[in-house]
This record gives C-alpha cells, structure tokens and sequence, in this order.
C-alpha cells in the first residue's frame, strides 16, 4: 500500500478526492502538511494536518509519497514541491479513480480531479495540476508544474512549457506552442503561439504584459 501527505490543506474537494482515492485498497491518504501553522493539529474534512515543512524530514523517513495540491499559482506550487525535493521528498500521484488514462503518460506528482479528460498520447510533466472539467485532448505535450483551472481546453497536439497557468474555460486551438511560465486569462481563446512568460487574455487572446520569470528545474 501506498501512503500520500498531501501539501496544502485548502479544498474541500481534495478531502473528498482522497476518499474516493483510498477505496481501491491500494492508497492510504495519511493527511496534510501545510505551513499555515493556524491549521497545525487541526483536522481538515476529515484528515489531520500534521504541520508545516518542519514536520517534512520524519514523514520522509516512513517513506510515504508526497503530492502538492496547492493550486492558487503555478509558481508557489513550483516552488514549494522543488524545497520537498530538495528535501529528499519523493512525488505520489493524486488521481481520481473514475479517469480514464489509457496511452496518457504521467510525470510524478500528478493532481487530476474527477471529470478531467486525459486522451490519447497526452503527456504530462511532473507536479502538474489539472482541474474537473478541464480537456486536454490527444498529443498534448505539458511541461513540469502545469495548472489546468476548471473548464480549460486544450484542442490537441499543444507544447505546452513549464509553469503554464491556464484559466478557467480557456480554449487554446490546435499545434500551438506555449511557452514557459506564460498565464492564459479566463475564458481567453488562444489562436497563436504564446512567448514564455507572457499573460494573455481576450478573444482573440493578447499579450497585456509580460512577467519575469527564473525558477529553477524540478531535477535537484
């Protein structure tokens, strides 16, 4: 059996997520670290929260698994899974049962809620993120630390970079590349190839400024 500690106790669909999770037999979510330490000690729907990042080194040693379920941005959930493993942590994956994932390849530290769609040949990076209702149809390539917000579709055979935030019912029409670090706004529809690090939103999608960006790669 697996054991996960989850990384951020916020959503109450997580809580249900690991529910549906741990009915296989195979799973046992053991609860949350999070470094809001007015949750320490604290249940969250049903799951302790152990702590923060202080508590990371024994849950290390029990050689449980590790997914970070923080989804407010691309760059706190980079960031904080990259000091996990550093660490020494080692990634789980988080997945609803009900997906269906046949010809997907997933990179660790996968959080796919219930009523995703994965199709054929979509690969995805590790530490991604991808919300209900979300589409990412068939050849899709996702870098590391991806976010898919609720709604977001991908119409096939995208490049998508590292870090890319995609908002909720987003549509970004087919062989388009995005680059990393880039922010597509809510409901924006995407009809060209976005530069790393730019935010994009309207329909059609324009660039209204860029940010900077210089995180550093998951490998550590």
């Amino acid at each position: 059996m697996t054991r996960l500690i989850l990384l951020g106790a916020n959503n109450p669909e997580v809580a249900r997520q690991a529910r549906a999770v741990m009915t296989s037999g195979e799973i046992q979510v053991a609860g949350f670290l999070d470094n809001d330490t007015s949750k320490h000690g604290a249940e969250f729907h049903g799951f302790p929260v152990f702590g923060g990042f202080e508590r990371l080194s024994e849950w290390i040693a029990m050689d449980v698994r590790f997914v970070n379920v923080i989804t407010r941005d691309t760059r706190t959930r980079h960031e904080t899974t990259r000091s996990m493993l550093t660490a020494g942590a080692k990634l789980g994956q988080f997945i609803h049962p009900a997906l269906n994932l046949a010809e997907v390849q997933l990179g660790c530290g996968s959080y796919l809620q219930e009523f995703a769609i994965l199709q054929a040949d979509v690969r995805l990076g590790r530490n991604c993120s991808v919300s209900a209702g979300a589409i990412i149809n068939h050849e899709c390539c996702l870098g590391d630390s991806v976010f898919l917000a609720p709604g977001a579709n991908l119409c096939g055979k995208i490049e998508v970079g590292d870090g890319v935030f995609v908002g909720a019912s987003a549509v970004v029409l087919p062989r388009l590349k995005i680059g990393a670090w880039a922010t597509i706004g809510a409901g924006a529809v995407v009809i060209r190839d976005v530069p790393a690090g730019a935010v994009v939103a309207g329909n059609p999608a324009r660039i209204i400024r860029y940010v900077p960006f210089s995180e550093g790669s998951l490998d550590v």
